[in-house]
């Protein structure tokens, strides 16, 4: 595991903006000294969470999730903490010395010799490539535009026949049960045998990069099936995976978009093109969990199912449950009927590159689809279609988009369905409540704690005076997050958020920082005379609960003695107090 000194991670953080690398997976709109977006860690329409520039920290306030740059990047995707400094680092332009030594993920070990076995089937298959039994297979890939770099990247190869696999497997010890088990091999009457014999090798990996499958594809022309899958397995569930996702997630998020075609032949189309952010469902309807990947992808999907009435309908069913997930997603409006790779075969490299960005609304789509489900001409069926499309328009948020498509609708079936819009029940949701910063805290001592470290992280100055007049905090929260305050400035003149942040290890005391750092009613530099109040506030508040405590006690003792020494005592409690409200209107 890679270990960086603190004086190093502190380096980058100090290089590297916030803005800058939230804009990276998010849009950023400027909103006074401070930027806005929409939250990715939770079902967010209206932009909540505010980037500080200032402060080197975001800020999301309805799920309350924030942090410094380093947090964002490994909450967002998913990362450890070292990861994300090293990610960080690589965006700011910063090189670390010390390679990233990841530690190996958990894997349950009876899955991991189906890993291995796949791991090494992969490595025999792509050294087979190069060799002369593969001649025919590597003109093969030649004449489909295939070039070396991306049978590399891909870990292309070739199973020869004569059970090779299986041989070199068995060589490597591994077992029959657990290359059967992997799907590699099976056992016949007359022994152990190839599945994949005589074709090419796309290997399959799950969302972190382990081999769990193949999709093995002829190269002559015969009435073999033209492409063989892994059998479901233990470490290969179709509905579970989608090809090339842990290599395309990076590039996704740079382009800022996802491509997704429907075999593993779709996605090297778009590597020939230079477009690396290509993915597939290997053919599938899509699932619940590759619906969970998707989203977790955060940028918009580009569907580029084949134009075929096969491919349509495929889009059609996509789009019915990203919409239903709430995934952002556009249509590329392919009206040639092929799939990628024929389109650079008929029209050229640069034909598919432009095609991808030609896309339409899931609602353009549905206009033209659904015509070749219904018969128009058939008042029945129109009405159905009418039907159908007045409920895709009324999910939509954009007003001005709905009114627009209401008309092109009564334009093309004579009905208005607009007024049917008033009928529709919301469905009931979960409503998250946007916290107001400008009236919290509302109760005195709180509000007086808070401003107390809102202060002290102004400036050393409010600190020492904390320290001197009052040194501790009825909250113990806030007691913490003054404790890490004067500790911080042991070894800093300057206190940075984002930096202290790293520091604390208690959440709590960490979302309070965020808080605090994020009050609309802070004060943006130290103001003795605001603290001053504050302390005072405090220790009121404190005198108030120590004349609380006696009264309780004097309400419980019989002894008119003992009764006399605590009401002298509180006497001189009250009489303190009085002291300090006059100090503090002075």
């Amino acid at each position: 595991m890679a270990r960086l000194r603190e004086e190093e991670i502190n380096e980058i953080r100090a290089k590297a903006d916030i803005v800058d690398v939230i804009g990276r997976y998010l849009p950023l709109t400027r909103k006074g000294k401070n930027y806005v977006c929409t939250c990715p860690f939770h079902d967010d329409h209206n932009p909540s969470m505010s980037v500080s520039s200032d402060k080197q920290i975001y800020k999301c306030f309805v799920c309350n999730a924030g942090g410094n740059v380093f947090t964002f990047v490994s909450n967002y995707e998913k990362i450890s903490f070292i990861e994300a400094v090293y990610k960080v680092a690589d965006y700011t332009g910063i090189s670390i010395e010390q390679p990233l030594q990841l530690p190996q993920r958990n894997v349950d070990p009876q899955l991991a010799p189906l890993h291995r076995a796949c791991g090494e089937a992969i490595e025999f298959t792509h050294y087979q490539l190069d060799t002369p039994q593969a001649s025919d297979v590597k003109k093969y890939l030649t004449s489909r535009l295939i070039d070396d770099s991306i049978i590399k990247k891909f870990s292309l190869g070739y199973n020869p026949p004569n059970d090779s696999l299986y041989k070199f497997l068995h060589a490597k010890k591994h077992s029959d049960d657990t290359l059967i088990k992997a799907g590699l091999c099976r056992l016949t009457a007359v022994g152990m045998k190839d599945v994949f014999a005589g074709r090419i090798m796309i290997p399959i990996h799950n969302e972190f990069g382990e081999p769990v499958g193949f999709s093995a594809r002829r190269f002559v022309e015969n009435s073999d099936a033209k492409y063989i899958n892994t059998s479901e397995t233990d470490i290969y569930v179709k509905g579970n995976l989608i090809f090339n996702y842990h290599r395309a997630k990076s590039e996704a998020r740079k382009a800022k978009k996802a491509i997704l075609v429907e075999g593993a032949m779709d996605v090297l189309a778009f590597e020939k093109v230079g477009m690396s952010n290509a993915l597939a469902t290997l053919g599938t309807a899509c699932t619940k969990e590759q619906l969970r990947l998707l989203k977790q992808l955060h940028v918009p999907i580009i569907v580029c199912y084949d134009g075929d009435r096969a491919g349509q309908s495929a889009t059609y069913a996509f789009g019915k449950l990203a919409r239903e997930a709430q995934i952002p997603f556009e249509i590329v409006d392919n009206k040639y009927g092929l799939d990628p790779d024929e389109i650079i075969e008929e029209f050229g490299k640069e034909e598919l590159r432009q095609i991808s960005e030609k896309t339409i609304s899931w609602i353009d789509f549905l206009f033209t689809f659904l015509m070749t489900k219904y018969n128009l001409e058939n008042y029945t069926q129109k009405k159905e279609f009418a039907m159908e499309m007045a409920e895709e328009i009324y999910l939509l948020k954009d007003d001005f988009e709905k009114e627009s498509y209401y008309i092109r609708l009564r334009e093309l079936t004579d009905f208005d369905m607009h007024g049917e819009e008033a009928k529709k029940q919301p469905k009931a949701k979960t409503e998250y409540v946007k916290r107001s910063y400008l009236a919290f805290p509302k109760s005195g001592r709180n509000h007086a704690e808070f401003e107390i470290l809102s202060q002290m992280l102004n400036g050393v100055a409010a600190s020492n005076h904390y320290k001197e007049e009052l040194g501790f905090l009825q909250d113990d929260t806030c007691n913490r997050l003054a404790l890490y305050i004067i500790d911080y400035y042991r070894t800093h003149r300057k206190l940075e958020v984002a930096d202290l942040f790293d520091k604390i290890k208690e959440e709590a005391v960490k979302q309070l920082l965020l808080d605090v750092s994020s009050w609309e009613l802070g004060k943006a530099e130290v103001n003795l005379k605001v603290l001053n109040e504050a302390i005072h506030k405090v220790k009121e508040c404190l005198l108030d609960d120590r004349i609380r405590i006696l009264n309780e006690q004097i309400a419980k003792i019989h002894d008119p003695m003992e009764k006399a020494r605590l009401a002298v005592e509180k006497n001189g409690l009250i009489k303190e107090k009085e002291e300090w409200r006059n100090a503090g209107r002075k």
